[in-house]
């Protein structure tokens, strides 16, 4: 028992060190203090039972603790070390949860079906008005050092009854955590911010999957922080790569002021049987560049601006199984992006929250086509060779309604609007239908009501007026379309 006791002494000793390696946990002194104290009275009941098991009387020389009672005691003591041990770990790693369970009626008139040639008589309609979904994350974070922080995040994103989901192959990877697609846990994010010490400039690295996914202005209408670096209009979805950022604000005086230089892939045709080597007749990897100035307006609190420019190199396409055609895959050519984003919360300390979101693309197509059931398709055109320009605009207004018994909710209306020729990465957006990527208007009205500071609900109503088709799509030249979509929905969101 003395040796067991002891042991423990010397754990927590080495536990609770101050001058211990940078993996242990300094308690606080006055806890500290106290199991010290508690050691030190085991210890000497131990060595009054063992005084009276030497006695020559066999009498005990001092009132000795019963076994079961020193048991109790010092198993107290394993507890409290096995709590230093767990506080290590959550001191390492934060851990938090999200879950949404949402329901959806949708109601679509005169729908192009991209995958097949039969044509639908004017005036089709479809609908789903039972259309429920639970969506689960595991937010992790760590700070590992000053200058070193890990962030992650896991989702699995499901219908119920874990009905078919889409085909996975149109889009590729960027998507697979935000489409339901059964049980299966997904990597949302998992990055690494690092920046280096005793360097002139204040430089960030960035590498790992990145936050990429429900950027401004998301965040006003998912009653919560700003998710993601970069505006939704432009790129919504998952990503991996490297992004180096210089900050700014100490040479042009403007508050959180930064200029971002990002490499991703976004597409990339690997070998399924060896790994480490590129698909026997595959395509090119489609490389994407970018540069991002981020700063907050002078003058204007909380406020945000973000000038955009992507360019993608050897869009890939690949519709092989889509179309069940082995040569329906191609390198289309390049795209460039542009875009300019305007955002402030609490505008002029009122309850307004407003955003402008402004988007230009170009095409320049390298003469490839694929063949489809629709006939041959190159980059958003027929012939493979066509250039074309497109433009986008989103804007939106929301009112925190001030009435202190319903916990302030919000009230809120967005509209944006995507010409013929419109393209962007938005295939990773949190409404299933894209509609960011719609070539036409969009109507979104909704309403936010917080229960508590961890549960909310949100309303809406959701109308969208296609005037072309293919809508999200990089290929085919889009064509006139009459499709409308109609879709009122209601989630519950908790997290916590």
């Amino acid at each position: 028992m003395k040796k067991t006791l002891l042991t423990a002494a010397a754990v927590f000793l080495w536990c609770g060190s101050a001058l211990a390696e940078p993996q242990t946990v300094t308690l606080p002194a006055a806890d500290y203090q106290a199991i010290v104290n508690q050691l030190k009275a085991l210890q000497s009941r131990v060595d009054a039972l063992e005084h009276e098991k030497q006695s020559p009387s066999g009498k005990p020389a001092t009132a000795a603790l019963p076994d079961s009672k020193l048991k109790k005691d010092v198993d107290s003591i394993y507890d409290t070390l096995d709590q230093v041990q767990t506080k290590t770990l959550k001191d390492k790693i934060n851990l938090g949860a999200e879950l949404r369970t949402r329901v959806d009626n949708f109601h679509v008139k005169d729908h192009q079906y991209f995958s097949t040639n039969t044509p639908m008589a004017p005036g089709h309609q479809e609908s789903n008005d039972n259309s429920w979904t639970n969506r689960f994350r595991l937010n992790m974070d760590a700070e590992l050092l000053k200058n070193l922080k890990f962030t992650g995040r896991l989702t699995a994103y499901k219908d119920f009854s874990d009905s078919a989901s889409p085909n996975p192959d149109v889009i590729g990877d960027s998507n697979s955590a935000h489409l339901p697609d059964g049980s299966n846990v997904k990597l949302d994010r998992a990055y690494i911010d690092w920046v280096p010490e005793g360097l002139s400039v204040p430089l960030a690295i960035t590498f790992g999957r990145h936050p990429s996914s429900e950027g401004p202005p998301d965040e006003i209408k998912e009653n919560r922080k700003r998710q993601s670096t970069y505006p939704s209009l432009l790129f919504d979805g998952e990503a991996d790569g490297v992004v180096a950022t210089l900050g700014l604000e100490r040479y042009i005086g403007w508050k959180d002021s930064g200029l971002r230089f990002a490499w991703g892939k976004a597409y990339q045709d690997s070998d399924t049987v060896n790994a480490y080597l590129d698909s026997p007749g595959g395509l090119d990897d489609t490389n994407v560049f970018a540069t991002f100035f981020e700063t907050q307006l002078p003058g204007v609190n909380d406020s945000l601006l973000v000038l955009s420019a992507l360019k993608a190199k050897d869009m890939a396409a690949n519709f092989t199984d889509l179309f069940q055609n082995q040569n329906a895959k191609a390198n289309l050519g390049d795209i460039d992006l542009y875009g300019l984003h305007l955002q402030a919360m609490k505008i002029m300390k009122s309850n307004f929250d407003a955003f402008l979101s402004l988007g230009l693309d170009r095409t320049h197509p390298n003469g490839q086509t694929i063949p489809t059931p629709m006939g041959n398709m190159g980059l958003l055109d027929n012939d493979g060779s066509s250039s074309h320009s497109g433009w986008a605009v989103y804007t939106g207004l929301a009112y925190t309604i001030p009435y202190v018994p319903f916990n302030k909710p919000k009230l809120g209306f967005e509209f944006n609007h995507g010409s013929e020729y419109w393209f962007s990465f938005t295939s990773g957006s949190t409404e299933l239908y894209n509609k960011l990527a719609i070539r036409g208007d969009v109507y979104d009205l909704y309403y936010i009501q917080p229960f508590n500071e961890y549960l909310f609900a949100r309303i809406g109503y959701t109308f969208a007026k296609y005037s072309h088709g293919l809508s999200g799509f990089q290929i085919g030249d889009p064509g006139d379309s009459s499709e409308e979509l109609r879709n009122a929905y209601l989630l519950m969101d908790c997290r916590f």
